[in-house]
């Protein structure tokens, strides 16, 4: 097997991301990564549904403004610039909103859409996120919980969220998720200086913490902020919290 420095990463920009091939295997290996690591947490009883549910979803989750890094099996990606993809981070600027209202609008749609175009009797949907009865939930979780605040201050200090950092199962805990990390403060470090801000700026991180977060703690993340989400919602039998975790870099 290849060592590290035989890999290569390659850097996207989400103005040129639409325009590549890359959407459709980054959407594929996002769920695929995403379901390997959900299957290994039963006790909170999330009932289907993958992390992304279209490729453009995956898109869209960057923003006009992200860096999306693709790290590859092999240093030479085929002609076409595809080839296995065995990780990915990304990096855009840090909102605080949580954005579920924005989710709540388009699972709407997609749900009078689907009931518009399938006869009633087949209207069973494969994906339990999709239900009216979801929506309303979430509506009213939106209503009660209000938006995420934080404790670190520092307000005047940019900050950058990191992306679906993703490793495939088969090449995890080789340092591949370390390196995009650096990957992705180089690049936002990059973009502060070229803003004529800084040089001190934040990487965001928002994850579901009964699952990540030791991991993020071990990277020297700290947490700022989190919202806890009761049973029932995203198909969770226990219910789960959301956390907000910050870390200070500055631009060399």
């Amino acid at each position: 097997m290849a060592g590290n420095t035989s890999m290569h990463v390659e850097r996207i920009p989400s103005k040129d991301l639409a325009k590549t091939s890359k959407i459709q295997p980054l959407w594929e290996f996002a769920n695929y990564v995403f379901d390997d690591r959900m299957q290994k947490y039963p006790e909170l009883g999330f009932d289907g549904g993958s992390r992304f549910e279209q490729p453009q979803d995956f898109e869209e989750d960057m923003g006009p403004s992200g860096v999306t890094f693709i790290q590859y099996a092999s240093a030479s990606p085929q002609p076409d610039g595809s080839g296995r993809i065995i990780a990915t981070a990304g990096c855009k600027p840090w909102s605080s909103a949580l954005k579920l209202d924005e989710r709540v609008k388009r699972m709407r749609e997609e749900r009078e859409a689907r009931e518009k175009s399938t006869p009633k009797d087949q209207q069973l949907s494969a994906n339990a996120f999709y239900t009216k009865e979801h929506e309303d939930q979430l509506v009213q979780q939106v209503e009660k919980i209000g938006p995420m605040v934080h404790n670190d201050g520092q307000d005047d200090i940019p900050r950058w969220e990191v992306m679906t950092v993703c490793v495939h199962p088969d090449w995890q805990k080789r340092g591949l998720a370390d390196q995009l990390l650096n990957r992705v403060a180089e690049e936002v470090g990059s973009q502060v200086r070229m803003l004529g801000k800084g040089p001190e700026f934040k990487l965001m991180v928002r994850i579901l913490k009964e699952i990540n977060e030791k991991y993020w703690l071990q990277k020297g993340f700290k947490p700022v902020g989190e919202k806890f989400f009761e049973a029932g919602l995203f198909g969770s039998k226990t219910g789960f919290h959301i956390m907000d975790l910050s870390r200070d870099h500055r631009a060399s």
